[in-house]
Order: structure tokens, then C-alpha cells, then sequence
């Protein structure tokens, strides 16, 4: 069985695999979209719709946690996205390896943003945007990986929830707005995480 096989027979079992680079340290970016780019083809073939895409790990701040040096994207699909009209989800993770929960901040693009580091054209390439949270999860035990082992396993996406859209143009300076806001995730009233748009 290949790596493509056995990464989605372990998420679909949820089942733990050792990371790939653990048996084969010349196991690189490119050899992993590769394999990432195979799970999706498989994906498709069983029926799942891709509707957007991830991106993971771009807060620096956690990058030597877990040993990346980059951001990482992956594909999310009809069977891992629900939209919360009212803001509230309940959610099932059971069937996720080691899930963990994410805040969000979902972009829609109603057309192909251009090639620039400006905000503001960017921006205008996105009519709505809502906050979500994204169940990540890890098939390989105790979140212990490396840079390529998460481009080819998912880009740890498990679930995502996107809530209530909200037009971009009823956001009043809004590229200032994501790159200010804070966000602080909390259980039972008790503050687990603080973060923030930069």
C-alpha cells in the first residue's frame, strides 16, 4: 500500500501511522503534494466535492513547536465543511484521530485573487468572510510529525465550521480590521487560547 492509501485508510479508521520522514528522511515538500495531490484524486473518485482550500500553520509563533517552516494548504470537501446559519454546531470528532479545535476566519473568493502581497487587492477579490473553527486532527501520534508528513496528511484538516457570512463591503476598513482583531478561544468560561489577525 502506498503512502496516498495508507494515509486515507488511517483517516478513515482513524487509525495512528508513524510520519513518513520517520522511515524515509528524504521525504520532501514536493514528494508530499505529491501524495497529497493523490489522496485528493482519490477523494474525488469516492464521491467527495473539493469546496476550498486551508491554510495551515501560518502563525510563526508555532513553527518551531512542530518542527515546520512554512505554511501548508490542503483541500477541504462537501464531507468535512458544515455551514452553522445561526452561529451554533455540534459536531461529531469520535471518529477523528487526536482532534484538536481551531478559530478561523473563512475567505470567500468570488474570483481568482491577483499575485501581490497587497491587502487591499486581495481583499477585493473576496466578497464575504465569517468566523469558523476547523477541527484539526493528526494520524500520527502525539502531533509528532515534520514539515512534509502534514502537507501529505491532509494538512491535518479534519472538519470545518463556517458561520454567519458577512459582506466584505459592510466591513468598514476591513483589511485593518483582520489584521487587528483578537480572538480568544475559552471552555466553560476558562480562557485556553488567545490570538490574533497579524
Amino acid at each position: 500500500m502506498n503512502h496516498a492509501h495508507r494515509l486515507l485508510d488511517a483517516l478513515d479508521h482513524a487509525r495512528a501511522l508513524a510520519p513518513i520522514t520517520d522511515a524515509d528522511p528524504a521525504f520532501d515538500d514536493d514528494r508530499a503534494y505529491a501524495v497529497a495531490r493523490e489522496i485528493h484524486d482519490l477523494r474525488v473518485a469516492r464521491g467527495e466535492h473539493p469546496v476550498g482550500r486551508k491554510i495551515g500553520f501560518t502563525n510563526r509563533n508555532i513553527w518551531p513547536e512542530y518542527g515546520v517552516h512554512t505554511p501548508i494548504w490542503s483541500h477541504v470537501y462537501d464531507s468535512t465543511v458544515a455551514h452553522t446559519g445561526d452561529g451554533v454546531a455540534r459536531i461529531r470528532v469520535a471518529d477523528l484521530p487526536e482532534p484538536r479545535i481551531e478559530p478561523e476566519i473563512v475567505l470567500h473568493f468570488a474570483r481568482r485573487p491577483p499575485v501581490t502581497r497587497d491587502p487591499q487587492a486581495i481583499l477585493e477579490s473576496i466578497d464575504w468572510l465569517a468566523h469558523g473553527i476547523e477541527i484539526v486532527q493528526s494520524v500520527f501520534p502525539g502531533w509528532k510529525f515534520r514539515a512534509p508528513d502534514t502537507m501529505a496528511a491532509f494538512g491535518l484538516h479534519g472538519r470545518l465550521l463556517v458561520g454567519p457570512p458577512v459582506a466584505v463591503k459592510d466591513i468598514d476598513d476591513c483589511v485593518a480590521k483582520l489584521a487587528r482583531f483578537r480572538i480568544t478561544l475559552a471552555r466553560d468560561g476558562a480562557v485556553q487560547a488567545e490570538g490574533g489577525g497579524a
